[in-house]
């Protein structure tokens, strides 16, 4: 069946009872009416036709474009964002229908895409959209130290931490921050512009919790070599900004033999509760066979007798580059094979915990450390943070 043209746009002009508009506009408004769900009609109205014919091409130009732009984020490592907001609110449909995750109210990515990825790059994933929003923009603080490598706790990452100088006019809102930072050296690392290394130490030092700031500065020392000396040196040089005293504090007890975060934050309990800092990263040798054991963490009594702390991890037995090729039985036998040759040196105490124990149930671990006999002091006044409530 054919139809002259003028024939249908005066149909649509009646069917409207509106002026002449152009195509995209008609396309635009018809796709939102109820007739763009109706299925093709056989009868004869030319102005019905064409309000359900485009606005079905409509939609597909849509899915298209919302396919095209997760695809293109995709192949960027970053979280899909759009500026049209017919096509942001799009995204939002099918957030609610499941099909697409939204990491935050503008940002979003493919379910099975975002499981795929560990904790740092989801991280990464956020830091890099912003970046492409935003070019001008430096990340600072927690942000800033997972660009450094220094930081893969997703649960610290609710909110991207964004420097301002005296000339920036920006304000918090909705998931970002910014910190006013002075003086602002500008470096990049791993795609994004960040505050320079020991500048991201300082200010997560002054403004983090403690156990999760040495864990950063920790991690400093440890990936970039940087130096505890030069670490107090660079606060020292910053005296007169808040926190100061905080982030002494944090340099003063800072070591990069810590393997991990859960061994820094371990660290930091020890240090707040009281307990005579341990040696780290020890090596004892079996008196069976000679075989070297190193241990997380050691005290030597005045005594004689040694006491061993070890930090049990899933990782320990499930990632394969700490497994040796060996499955979580494997590693499990190994652990009782290592501690076994130890308590053979005769003056050797044990104790064991885990990361849920020293954050959720410290008290258990306090009394497991008394009744081996850890040495104990007076628990020291750990300088309160201006930015931590």
């Amino acid at each position: 069946m054919t139809h002259d043209p003028s024939s249908i746009r005066s149909a649509t002009q009646r069917a409207d009872g509106r002026a002449r508009q152009p195509p995209a506009a008609v396309i635009h408004r018809r796709a939102r009416s109820r007739h763009a769900h109706a299925p093709h009609s056989t009868t004869g109205s030319a102005g019905f036709l064409r309000t359900v014919t485009f606005p079905y091409a409509w939609v597909m130009q849509r899915n298209d474009r919302i396919e095209y732009t997760l695809r293109q984020a995709e192949q960027a490592r970053m979280c899909a964002w759009t500026k049209d907001r017919t096509l942001r609110q799009s995204f939002r449909g099918r957030v609610e229908t499941g099909e697409i995750v939204a990491v935050h109210p503008d940002l979003f990515a493919r379910p099975a895409y975002w499981q795929s990825l560990d904790y740092r790059e989801r991280i990464m994933h956020t830091l890099r959209a912003v970046q492409d929003m935003h070019p001008a923009w430096i990340f600072c603080n927690v942000s800033a130290a997972a660009a450094w490598g220094l930081n893969e706790t997703y649960a610290m990452h609710d909110f991207v931490h964004l420097a301002a100088s005296h000339g920036t006019m920006s304000r918090n809102r909705g998931y970002r921050r910014f910190h006013y930072v002075a003086p602002l050296d500008v470096r990049r690392s791993d795609g994004v512009r960040v505050t320079d290394l020991l500048r991201t130490m300082f200010d997560c030092a002054r403004s983090l919790p403690f156990p999760q700031a040495l864990a950063i500065c920790d991690a400093a020392l440890r990936i970039h070599r940087i130096d505890r000396e030069e670490f107090i040196a660079y606060c020292e040089r910053l005296g007169s900004r808040y926190g100061i005293r905080r982030a002494l504090f944090v340099a003063s007890h800072v070591d990069g033999r810590s393997e991990n975060g859960g061994e820094s934050i371990l660290r930091a309990q020890l240090i707040a509760w009281g307990y005579v800092p341990p040696e780290l990263q020890q090596w004892f040798r079996s008196p069976l066979n000679g075989q070297s054991w190193r241990v997380d963490f050691l005290w030597s009594l005045t005594d004689g007798r040694l006491i061993v702390l070890e930090l049990d991890g899933r990782e320990k037995y499930e990632n394969p580059s700490m497994t040796a090729g060996g499955d979580a039985v494997d590693v499990v036998l190994a652990e009782k094979r290592r501690e076994g040759d130890l308590m053979l040196n005769g003056n050797v105490g044990i104790v064991r915990t885990t990361y849920r124990e020293v954050t959720q149930e410290p008290w258990t671990l306090q009394r497991k450390l008394d009744i081996a006999g850890v040495p104990k002091g007076v628990p020291p006044v750990i300088p309160p943070s201006p930015f931590v409530h």
